[in-house]
C-alpha cells in the first residue's frame, strides 16, 4: 500500500476531529504529503469518519492523478494542492468545521490571540479569508493568500477552519488552538468582558520557541 503511515494517520486524524466536534459525518478534509516521493494521501468525499479505514484514503500526485484509492478524493482538492505548491514547508493541511472558529468567520473578524498556549502554536491572530464556494480554485487561492506565507491557520468566510503544518500533528494542533482561543473569546465577550490580547511581538517569540524547543526530552543518563 501506497504512504500506509501516513494514511493511517489521516484516519486517526479524522477520529480525532469526530470526537472533538471539529466535524460531523464526512465533514471536512485532511492531506499529507510524503517529503520523499512528494505524494499526497488525501481524505475521500462523504465517507463518514467512523467507517474509514487506510485503504479509504486517497494517494494522489500535485496533478490531481490518483495512484492508489477506490474513491475520488475531497471536492476540495484544490485547496489541499495549492498550499503544497506555494509553501514548500507545508507537509499537511486540516480542514475542519470547528463551531467557535467559525462564528469568526460569520462575522468575518480575525481571531485574536490571549491565550500563551494558542500564541505558541498560531504565531499571531488567525485571519479571515473572504467569501469564495466550497471546492473553486477561488477559494484555494483567497485562503492561501489570506494565510500568507507563514501562517498556520485562517478561517474561511462562512465557512470553517484551515491549518497546515509540517506534519499531521502540528496541523491539528494549530487547529485546537485556534478554536479554543475563538471559544474563549466568544465566552469573554458573554460575560461582558473586554479581552486583553498579547502582543504580537510576543506572539511570534513564543511561536518560534515553540518550534525551536517544544518536545519529549529524554534525561541525560
Amino acid at each position: 500500500m501506497l504512504l500506509k503511515d501516513l494514511r493511517e494517520q489521516i484516519v486517526i486524524i479524522g477520529n480525532r476531529m469526530a470526537a472533538d466536534g471539529l466535524a460531523h459525518t464526512g465533514q471536512g478534509n485532511i492531506s499529507a504529503m510524503d517529503p520523499e516521493s512528494g505524494l499526497i494521501a488525501i481524505t475521500p468525499s462523504a465517507i463518514p469518519y467512523h467507517l474509514r479505514t487506510p485503504e479509504d484514503i486517497v494517494v494522489i500526485d500535485l496533478n490531481r492523478k490518483i495512484l492508489e484509492g477506490k474513491w475520488q478524493p475531497t471536492s476540495e482538492i484544490a485547496l489541499h494542492l495549492r498550499f503544497y505548491q506555494t509553501r514548500p514547508d507545508v507537509k499537511a493541511v486540516i480542514h475542519t468545521h470547528a463551531p467557535y472558529a467559525s462564528v469568526f468567520g460569520i462575522v468575518h473578524e480575525p481571531i485574536p490571540m490571549v491565550l500563551i498556549e494558542s500564541a505558541t502554536a498560531l504565531s499571531g491572530p488567525v485571519p479571515v479569508a473572504p467569501y469564495a464556494r466550497p471546492g473553486s480554485e477561488e477559494v484555494a487561492e483567497v485562503t492561501q493568500k489570506a494565510m500568507g506565507e507563514s501562517g498556520v491557520a485562517c478561517v474561511m468566510a462562512n465557512h470553517g477552519l484551515v491549518t497546515v503544518g509540517t506534519n499531521l500533528e502540528q496541523a491539528y494542533g494549530a487547529t485546537l488552538a485556534a478554536e479554543t482561543s475563538a471559544r474563549l473569546v466568544i465566552l469573554a465577550r458573554a460575560m461582558g468582558g473586554q479581552v486583553k490580547t498579547l502582543d504580537e511581538a510576543e506572539c511570534k517569540a513564543l511561536h518560534e520557541s515553540y518550534l525551536s524547543r517544544y518536545g519529549p526530552k529524554p534525561i541525560s543518563r
